[in-house]
């Protein structure tokens, strides 16, 4: 009985011991479980937030216009500041440095409804060809947009491409800016007229080793010179088409702006304008008028007389004299004349 009694508490010991291990296994395996899976989502939501957080860090537009009201038919530029951020950037030439980077502006009137343009905002993104290691490269002109740099736009009216009415309206511009990866700086013309006979030089079966390296060595001396001599001019650079990186999208704030109605002149002065138009004509004539002919000094007109005052005609037959003769002569005509001069009896 008693060992029997052993035997049991040992396999009841073993059971027990066995339990516990599976349990304490479940609730590992439980906890190990929840410490692989609570972090996911909490890992996708610091990816997501820092591709939302991308265009904001990788530059910021800031919009502006120097001033909020203006008339009718005023012109109302506008102003644009791109901050870079922390990175340099290789981007198009025409969406940072010309007009190409206002094609996107939204023109919502005072109850939001958006103003459609007269005419779109466009800019050409011409493609050309470039020389690069002797291979031609498809390219579009590109811009270096420095790291924490400011780069400056305007648009002198924005009254050319939308017919603002008097009222309030908001604005806001988009760019879906593009970055490249890879750049190419076109070499000068005679650099790579002189990089091509090169080519021909080492590929020329003829020539044998010294000879070709000597020629190589002359050529790469001519290379050097020039490039020395044109280290200081401006050179564009071009992007290739198919080194894009990606693409993003930034959005500036938003500015609003009052375009305020024409005021009427007060009453009387419509008249008064046409009046002293006519006054300034007439000064620019009347020089001409008097050098051509003289201008009778103007004389002022007699006092009335009343009718008393006024002479009487046959007062003024009273008053005269009859001539008088002093020596009369009677003149003798020839007897021809006083013919002539006799009527005929027919």
């Amino acid at each position: 009985m008693i060992f029997s009694d052993i035997g049991n508490q040992k396999i009841t010991l073993k059971l027990v011991t066995l339990f516990l291990l599976l349990s304490v296994g479940t609730i590992i395996g439980c906890i190990g479980s929840l410490q692989t899976t609570t972090p996911q989502p909490e890992t996708d939501e610091a990816t997501s937030a820092a591709e939302m957080e991308t265009p904001t860090a990788l530059a910021e537009l800031q919009l502006s216009t120097p001033k909020t009201n203006y008339a009718t038919k005023e012109a109302i530029p506008l102003e644009l500041n791109i901050q870079n951020g922390k990175f340099d950037l290789l981007v198009p030439f025409f969406s940072v440095a010309t007009k190409g980077a206002f094609t996107q502006i939204t023109v919502n009137d005072a109850n939001g409804q958006m103003v459609k343009p007269k005419h779109p905002i466009t800019q050409e993104n011409p493609q050309k060809y470039v020389q690069s290691d002797g291979k031609t490269v498809r390219c579009i002109q590109g811009f270096e947009l420095k790291a924490s740099e400011n780069q400056e736009l305007k648009l002198k009216d924005i009254q050319r491409y939308y017919l603002l009415q008097p009222g309030t309206y908001t604005v806001t511009l988009t760019i879906e800016l593009e970055v490249y990866k890879a750049s190419i700086t076109e070499e000068h013309p005679e650099i790579r007229e002189l990089k091509q006979d090169m080519a021909r030089i080492q590929n020329d079966p003829n020539l044998q080793g010294a000879a070709k390296q000597d020629a190589l060595s002359y050529y790469q001396e001519q290379i050097k010179f020039i490039q020395e001599r044109h280290k200081d001019a401006v050179k564009d650079i071009y992007l290739p088409v198919k080194s894009l990186r990606g693409k993003t999208s930034l959005t500036s704030n938003s500015i609003t702006v009052t375009v305020e109605p024409e005021t009427e002149p007060p009453v009387g002065l419509n008249q008064i304008r046409p009046f002293r138009k006519a006054n300034r004509h007439l000064k620019q004539i009347r020089p001409l008028r008097e050098t051509n002919r003289r201008v009778e000094p103007e004389t002022e007109p007699p006092a009335e007389q009343t009718q008393d005052e006024t002479p009487s005609a046959f007062e003024d037959f009273a008053s005269v004299v009859a001539p008088k003769f002093k020596n009369k002569a009677n003149p003798k005509y020839p007897t021809n004349a006083q013919a002539r001069d006799t009527p005929s009896e027919n």
